[in-house]
């Protein structure tokens, strides 16, 4: 796997666990993911699927973060 594509879903899942952090949200999920990643890219078994995956994630993250709030 491209080491580079790796280092920018790392760094985008940093921007992300910050923004979920300062809005006082729970980014453990993020952060879990990241995780993930490193290790597979440590050990040599991330998978182009491993890495999309974790890039739906953080996506899905970013996204219900910025969805509008239910009606009071």
């Amino acid at each position: 796997m491209d080491p580079l594509t790796i280092f920018t879903l790392i760094e985008k899942g940093i921007a992300v666990a910050e923004v979920l952090i300062k809005a006082g949200q729970n980014a453990g999920p993020a952060f879990q993911a990241l995780r993930d990643l490193i290790t597979g890219a440590k050990t040599g078994t991330v998978t182009e699927e491993e890495i999309f995956k974790t890039e739906a994630l953080l996506d899905k993250l970013i996204a219900d973060f910025n969805a509008d709030l239910p009606p009071v």
